[in-house]
C-alpha cells in the first residue's frame, strides 16, 4: 500500500501530498519472498523485527519497538475491526533481504537437526504422498503425536513453526478426546 502524508503549503495554502513509499504487511512481505507466513514470521523473529505480544489466544506477532521507532513500521489499527496490523516500509524490506538468507541458514542449523529433523521430513513426505497439503495445525500437532511421541512439545513448536502454548493446548484436547473415546467403548462392554 503506498502511503502520502498530507502537509499545508503554507505559502499557498493548499495541502501537498508527499510520497512515503510502498508499505506492505508481513503476508506481503512473504509471498514477496516466497513463503508462508508462519515461514517469514519465524525469520523475522530470528532478526527480531517482530516480537511477541499478549497472552494465550490474544497474543500476536506485532513489529519490534525499535523497528517502529526507526521508521521502519507502522503498528495500525482498523477503524471496524478488533485485529491491530502491521506495515513495514521500503527501506526495512531491503534491511530483511539482506538479512534473510543468514537468518534462514541459522533457523536451520539451529532447530532442523536430529528427531526435529527426521519429524520434519516425515510431515512433509506424508502431505505430499497423500495429498495433505491443507492439514491444520491442530490435525498436525495430533499426527506428530501419534506417528513421533517421544517429540517433546518444544520440539513440535519447532518443526511446525508455533508457539509451544499452542501445541501444548492441542496436546490436551487430544488427551481429553482420548480419555472419553475411552470411556465411550468402555461403557460398550
Amino acid at each position: 500500500m503506498i502511503y502520502v502524508e498530507e502537509i499545508l503549503d503554507r505559502k499557498t495554502g493548499e495541502l501537498v501530498s508527499v510520497d512515503k513509499g510502498d508499505w506492505i504487511t508481513i503476508t506481503e512481505l512473504a509471498a514477496l519472498l516466497g513463503l508462508g507466513r508462519r515461514q517469514a514470521t519465524a525469520v523475522l523473529r530470528h532478526l527480531d523485527f517482530l516480537q511477541i505480544e499478549g497472552v494465550g489466544r490474544d497474543s500476536r506477532h506485532r513489529v519490534a519497538n525499535w523497528v517502529v521507532q526507526s521508521g521502519w513500521g507502522k503498528r495500525l489499527h482498523r477503524k471496524t475491526d478488533k485485529f491491530p496490523f502491521d506495515v513495514i516500509g521500503p527501506d526495512a524490506v531491503q534491511w530483511i533481504k539482506e538479512r534473510w538468507q543468514g537468518a534462514v541458514t541459522a533457523i536451520e542449523r539451529e532447530t532442523f537437526s536430529g528427531p526435529v529433523a527426521e519429524a520434519k521430513a516425515a510431515l512433509d513426505d506424508f502431505e505430499a504422498a497423500y495429498g495433505r497439503k491443507e492439514m491444520t495445525v491442530q490435525m498436525k500437532v495430533y499426527w506428530l503425536a501419534d506417528i513421533f511421541p517421544d517429540l517433546t512439545q518444544e520440539q513440535m513448536s519447532s518443526v511446525l513453526d508455533v508457539s509451544q502454548q499452542l501445541v501444548s493446548r492441542f496436546l490436551s484436547i487430544r488427551s481429553k478426546q482420548l480419555q472419553e473415546a475411552k470411556a465411550l467403548k468402555a461403557s460398550f462392554r
